[in-house]
C-alpha cells in the first residue's frame, strides 16, 4: 500500500490523477469516514485484488465479491447519461384483455386460518416402535389409536409396589395410595394458553435463578434418553456443597427451591392460542414442605434461519455421548451374535442403516468425533446455567395449577409457569434432538421411543384451567427496576438488561392486576 500510495502521489503531481486532497498522500486513515472507498489487503499482490477484499465505506468494513481495481477510484461516472430513451414507448396495449370484466366482481372467501403457518408441515421420517408383546405395568405410548395411547391412559395399571414413575419418588401422596389421575378433568396439564386470562398474577418480582455448581459433564447431572423424553436429572443435595440449580419464586413457589430435572418434549405440550411450537423444555423444582412441584416451561422455536443456540448445543452434545454409548453396546452385542456367521461377514450391512447415515449427517463434522466419548466429555467440562441469556428471553409467563403430563398424571401437583417468549434453536438442532430421542436403541438393540406416527411425545391439551398472565404491568426485570424504578424504563429491557422481546401474544382480556379499590 505504501508503494501504491507513493506512485499515486507522484502521478497526482504530474496531473495524471486527482486525489481528493493531499491528506491522502500522508494520512489515508484520516479520511476513512468521508465516504470514499479505500482498500485494505494483507499484501500488495495485485492478483489478490480479484478475490474477496475488505474496504471501508462510511467508517464500516464492507466485503466486495467482485474484482476491484485498487488504482482507480473516481468520483465521476464513466460516461454521460443518454439524452434519449433507448426505445419508443408503445401507444397500444401489448395484448388484448383475456375477457370482458365482470359487472359484479367476486370476492374470495376468508382464509381458513387466522394466521399462516410458520412453515410447511414436514412428514416425519422416524420409525415407530412396536408395542411390546408383554408390556410392563405402567407402559404407555402416544399412539391415539393404541390401547396404551393418551385416550386410554386412564386404564394404565399403577403398580403400587414399584411405581417406576420418577416424580412419585417425591411422595406427592404423602404415603397414601397412588392413583391414576389421567382420566380426571380436574387441573390436568398441558392446556392451551391465550390472550384472555381469568386469573390474577400475584407475582411481585421476576423468578431469580441461581446456576449452582453442577456441570454438564460428570455424575451430578445424569443424562437419560427415556421412551417419552430426553431428561437431565440433578443429583439431590446432600450437604452445603455442591449446590444444584435453584430458583427463587416470589409467590406460589414460596421461596428458593432446588431443581430436580429438566425434560425435553417434542413438539411442545402446551399450546398458544391453539398453536403448538417445535418443542418444550420443562424445568422442575420441588418444594419439600408443600409437597408440590413448580415447573418452568420454555418453548423451543426452530424457525428457518435461526442461528445455532450454543448453550443448548452443550445439552445436545451430552445426550449424544449417551446415545453413542448405548449404540456401541448394541453393536458389541451384534458383534457377538455375528460370530456364529461366516467370520462375521455381512455385519457392516446390518449396521449401515438409513438412521446411521442420518446420524452421520447430523452429528459428524470436523470438530466432533463421537467415536471418542472421552474427547466429547472434555468439551462438556464447563458449568451450565439453565437460565443463560440464550435460553431465557423474558421474565414474564402464563401461570396455572395443573398436573404431571404423563401417567399417573397426578392432579393439582404442579404450579406451571410457561414463559411467553420461546427459546430459539436452529432447524438442525431440532432434528438432532429428535434423532437422539426417536432413534435411540438400548444396549439390547431395542428401540425405546414411544412417539406416534406424527413424531410426537406430547400429551394432547386438556380442558382449560383457570390461568393468569404476568406482564410488565406487574413487574419489570430486577436490573431494569434498579436502573429506572418500579415502573421500568421508557425503552423496556429483558432479563439482565438484555434486549426486550415481545411475547408470543399480547394479553387482550381482563387485566391481570386486582382492580383498584378507589
Amino acid at each position: 500500500l505504501q508503494r501504491q500510495l507513493v506512485i499515486t502521489c507522484l502521478l497526482s503531481v504530474a496531473g495524471l490523477v486527482s486525489p481528493r486532497t493531499w491528506e491522502d498522500c500522508f494520512d489515508p486513515i484520516a479520511l476513512e469516514n468521508d465516504g470514499v472507498p479505500r482498500i485494505y489487503s494483507d499484501d500488495d499482490n495485485i492478483e489478490n485484488m480479484a478475490k474477496d477484499v475488505d474496504i471501508i465505506m462510511h467508517g464500516h468494513p464492507t466485503t466486495l465479491f467482485e474484482e476491484v481495481d485498487p488504482y482507480r477510484i473516481t468520483s465521476e461516472p464513466s460516461s454521460a447519461p443518454s439524452a434519449t430513451p433507448s426505445s419508443e414507448p408503445s401507444n397500444s396495449p401489448t395484448a388484448d384483455p383475456s375477457s370482458t370484466p365482470s359487472t359484479s366482481p367476486t370476492i374470495s372467501s376468508a382464509p381458513s386460518t387466522l394466521e399462516p403457518t410458520k412453515r410447511p408441515t414436514m412428514h416425519p421420517t422416524f420409525s415407530v416402535a412396536s408395542v411390546p408383546n408383554n408390556p410392563k405395568p405402567g407402559y404407555f405410548n402416544y399412539d391415539p389409536s393404541s390401547p396404551y395411547g393418551p385416550n386410554y391412559w386412564r386404564n394404565i395399571d399403577i403398580d403400587q409396589s414399584n411405581p417406576g414413575f420418577f416424580h412419585e419418588e417425591f411422595d406427592l401422596n404423602e404415603g397414601s395410595r397412588i392413583f391414576n389421575d389421567c382420566g380426571s378433568d380436574d387441573k390436568q396439564s398441558p392446556i392451551d394458553l391465550c390472550t384472555k386470562p381469568r386469573g390474577i398474577c400475584t407475582e411481585t418480582h421476576e423468578m431469580r435463578p441461581k446456576p449452582g455448581d453442577y456441570k454438564m459433564s460428570g455424575n451430578l447431572i445424569e443424562k437419560q434418553i427415556l421412551p417419552s423424553m430426553l431428561r437431565l436429572v440433578m443429583e439431590p443435595r446432600t450437604g452445603e456443597e455442591p449446590d444444584p440449580p435453584q430458583i427463587d419464586f416470589s409467590s406460589n413457589g414460596r421461596g428458593i427451591t432446588d431443581m430436580t430435572n429438566i425434560d425435553f418434549k417434542f413438539p411442545s405440550e402446551h399450546s398458544i392460542c391453539g398453536h403448538k411450537l417445535d418443542g418444550e423444555m420443562q424445568y422442575y423444582t420441588f418444594h419439600p414442605m408443600r409437597k408440590r412441584f413448580v415447573a418452568v416451561a420454555f418453548f423451543l422455536d426452530a424457525t428457518e434461519g435461526n442461528p445455532r443456540n450454543n448453550h443448548l448445543q452443550e445439552v445436545i452434545d451430552a445426550f449424544t455421548v449417551e446415545f453413542v454409548k448405548n449404540k456401541k453396546k448394541c453393536e458389541a452385542k451384534q458383534q457377538g451374535l455375528a460370530g456364529s456367521f461366516v467370520g462375521g461377514r455381512g455385519l457392516e450391512m446390518i449396521n449401515k442403516t438409513a438412521e446411521d447415515l442420518e446420524f452421520h449427517e447430523l452429528f459428524h463434522d470436523d470438530n466432533k468425533q463421537w467415536n471418542s466419548t472421552l474427547q466429547s466429555n472434555r468439551r462438556l467440562a464447563s458449568s451450565w446455567h439453565p437460565f443463560d441469556p440464550e435460553v431465557q428471553k423474558s421474565v414474564h409467563f402464563w401461570g396455572y395449577s395443573g398436573s404431571l403430563t404423563e401417567p399417573p398424571c397426578t392432579k393439582n401437583s404442579v404450579d406451571w409457569k410457561v414463559m411467553d417468549v420461546p427459546t430459539p434453536i436452529s432447524p438442525k438442532q431440532l432434528q438432532q434432538f429428535k434423532h437422539l430421542l426417536f432413534n435411540h436403541v438400548d444396549g439390547n438393540c431395542k428401540r425405546t421411543s414411544v412417539h406416534n406416527s406424527e413424531g410426537s411425545v406430547a400429551r394432547p391439551t386438556q380442558p382449560a384451567s383457570r390461568y393468569y398472565k404476568c406482564t410488565r404491568a406487574e413487574y419489570v426485570s430486577d436490573e431494569e427496576r434498579l436502573v429506572c424504578g418500579d415502573q421500568g424504563c421508557v425503552i423496556p429491557f429483558g432479563a439482565g438488561l438484555n434486549p426486550y422481546y415481545a411475547p408470543l401474544v399480547h394479553v387482550t382480556g381482563p387485566p391481570t392486576r386486582r382492580p383498584s379499590s378507589k
